[in-house]
């Protein structure tokens, strides 16, 4: 049937206006001096030397947090770059008063002998104490920069200097993206602004955000940000300040379900060495079997599996190398633990648990050599080459192990003091398990290196907050936040109200559920108790890691796959500072894989109306307005367009009340939709 004979009664004729406003924020973003310096970028020079503090307390971003020079009444510091610094403020923060001057060039000799690139921006400058003084300048491109201070006291303390770069902020993007929901289910959008070069920045905004959905009726949008599911289909979100100083705009889905994407997998290189060794005076059997305890093989095979399936095998452990001999790391006041103190302390439960346990445990006489058995096995060496990536270690009952111990350059609490060894170049994690004890134990010790990790990746644990991190959000529990628990900690279920309660029969409400969305948190809910887990200690600690994490992309920063900081926290950074969020690149430029055209929103109008649609493929693209008598009344759009979503603003204000038909045409797609003016 023809179009046109579709279309009939009412003739109208049309107004319409289309247009696209372009608009932008200038900020000014302080440059990362502390990571240029660690990364090599820039070398510093500090005369004389801070017996006070370090450097890293002057760019910490606190100016509360001090580097000092008692005896000296002047200061020096000198940045020098192997790549140019653009800036156009800096900023100084001094604990006492004096004065300060700021230099610049291009070249280190430039600056001493006040030649060629040299520029003296600031010249003895008055500043007060606990007081910010800045300076904004037109942009500067150098690599040397000194900053001078003199005080008339006896000594100098800064609490901070920083160095700004003017960023001009070009959209807003929303976050998660693509924003999907569930009929019913809510999920808070967050926009953040980008550049021009599709950088995301944290920037308070000083004016009230509005939201918008082009169909109610498929999801709606508060104030607040909150996106509501309401039916199946496709919606435009569209977020600007209030003065419409910037904006932006993306497609949002309600699904019927979904679950994020799996990281990719990554095997991990596991090497295992088992303190079980063969005793004579037990008949040459090994401790394990003259105490009839669990086989550290087995054990180490069932955590194994557990922690590959929790992980749904976006985490593979292998074990690589078994080590499984005489040797004993175990150091008994001075000296390492023999064969015939082994048999000794071993030989019967009174030598065991009423001698050995008070040396170990009340008197503090007994430690675990983990340099002497890293260097034994040369597992160093092997770490530092990609052969190995973690040690786990069955060891004997009051051993002197740590349930994890981090080593290695950039170690850190690993519920443990961080170890440092001089072979290492990377991290090294040792797990340190007993094979008196079952599974659930090997596995709750990994559970606590995992908080370790992830407590260190947000900087914060503190379920009192606010508002709450997304690390805060999983770990919380029902006994603190009443009602809006999650999946809780290694110590704490969701609904436990005392250490290890893991057996408790008490319902709570959880948002568990909404984990396997991650970072899509809804406000999705069910009752649980401990049947949940089977309201055992293994079973939880399944449950708990099975919650956890292991998706594609960034979050605020930080992989979805929280996995990897356990596994390997620095290559963990370095995968997120190289993995844009999605919302960055595919908001301006989304990879589209289907067609939509948007009902018009409002609807009915009066007299304008917004109109999106979304394509796949770059292609001529018509978008016309017919009466119902199938007459084209105007073409709003009739030119090539690249995929990505779109938005049309239809302006109808001289024509008369009626039903309108929209109709959007491409190579391989065109649909038509209803609208109906109504003044």
């Amino acid at each position: 049937m023809n179009f046109k004979m579709i279309l009939r009664n009412i003739f109208i004729s049309v107004l319409f206006t289309f247009s696209t406003g372009f608009a932008q924020i200038v900020i000014s973003d302080p440059i990362d001096i502390i990571s240029k310096i660690d990364s090599g970028t820039i070398q510093v020079e500090v005369n004389p030397q801070f017996n006070i503090g370090s450097i890293e307390k002057v760019f910490d971003g606190n100016p509360y947090t001090d580097a000092g020079i008692i005896g000296s009444d002047s200061l020096s510091i000198i940045l020098i770059s192997s790549e140019e610094i653009i800036f156009s403020k800096t900023k100084v923060f001094f604990w006492n008063n004096g004065s300060w001057s700021l230099e610049i060039s291009n070249t280190y000799d430039d600056l001493i002998n006040h030649t060629g690139s040299y520029q003296l921006l600031v010249d003895n400058r008055n500043y007060n104490f606990f007081t910010w003084d800045s300076l904004t300048i037109q942009e500067q491109n150098v690599k040397v920069i000194r900053l001078l201070a003199t005080t008339a006291d006896s000594s100098i303390y800064i609490g901070e200097w920083t160095i700004e770069k003017s960023i001009t902020l070009t959209s807003l993007v929303t976050l998660p993206y693509p924003p999907k929901v569930i009929p019913g289910a809510t999920l808070k959008l967050k926009a953040q602004p980008v550049d021009e070069y599709n950088n995301l920045y944290n920037y308070e905004f000083t004016e009230p955000l509005v939201w918008s959905s082009s169909d109610p009726s498929v999801a709606t949008i508060d104030d607040g940000g909150y996106l509501t599911g309401v039916n199946l289909g496709v919606t435009t979100i569209t977020v600007a300040t209030e003065s419409n100083s910037i904006s932006g705009y993306v497609t949002a889905r309600v699904l019927a379900d979904f679950e994020s994407e799996k990281a990719e997998t990554k095997v991990v290189k596991v090497a295992l060495v088992i303190h079980d060794p063969i005793i004579y005076q037990f008949g040459n059997k090994r401790i394990h079997e003259h105490w009839s305890w669990p086989d550290p093989f087995y054990l180490t095979e069932q955590v194994r599996n557990d922690l590959n399936a929790a992980s749904d095998s976006v985490m593979i452990f292998e074990v690589v190398e078994t080590h499984n001999d005489q040797e004993i790391f175990t150091v008994l006041d001075s000296s390492f633990m023999t064969i015939d103190q082994i048999a000794y302390y071993f030989q019967n439960s009174q030598t065991l648990y009423e001698e050995l346990k008070f040396i170990a445990e009340v008197e503090g006489r007994i430690h675990y050599d983990y340099n002497t058995m890293v260097d034994y096995y040369d597992l160093d060496t092997k770490r530092n080459n990609g052969e190995i990536d973690e040690v786990w270690v069955y060891c004997f009952p009051f051993g002197g192990m740590y349930e994890s111990q981090l080593m290695g350059p950039g170690a850190f609490w690993w519920n443990s003091p961080p170890l440092p060894h001089p072979g290492l170049e990377k991290t090294l994690s040792v797990m340190g398990w007993n094979y008196e004890r079952g599974v659930a134990e090997a596995l709750h010790s990994v559970g606590h290196r995992f908080e370790s990790a992830l407590w260190h990746a947000y900087k914060r644990w503190d379920l009192t907050q606010p508002e709450l991190n997304n690390w805060e959000k999983f770990t919380s529990i029902d006994l603190v936040l009443g009602g809006k628990g999650h999946i809780g900690n290694i110590h704490y279920p969701v609904n436990g109200t005392s250490d290890y309660d893991y057996s408790n029969v008490r319902y709570v409400t959880t948002y568990a559920d909404n984990w396997k969305r991650y970072p899509y948190l809804f406000n999705e809910t069910r009752t649980v108790n401990c049947l949940e887990w089977n309201c055992s200690q293994r079973s939880y600690m399944i449950w708990w890691f099975n919650h956890l994490p292991r998706y594609k992309g960034v979050t605020d920063s930080i992989l979805n796959n929280w996995w990897h900081y356990a596994v390997d926290y620095y290559e963990a950074l370095e995968l997120a500072n190289n993995t844009p969020p999605l919302s960055v690149k595919d908001q301006r430029n989304p990879l589209i894989q289907d067609y939509f055209l948007s009902q018009n929103y409002p609807n009915p109008f009066n007299p304008s109306t917004t109109i999106a649609f979304t394509i796949a493929e770059y292609g001529l693209v018509s978008l016309k307005i017919y009466d119902i008598l199938g007459r084209e009344v105007s073409v709003l759009l009739n030119e090539e367009k690249s995929p990505g979503t779109y938005q049309i603003l239809f302006n109808a204000k001289g024509l008369a009340s009626g039903i309108y038909f929209y109709r959007l045409t491409t190579s391989g797609f065109h649909q038509t939709k209803k609208m109906i003016l109504l003044k």
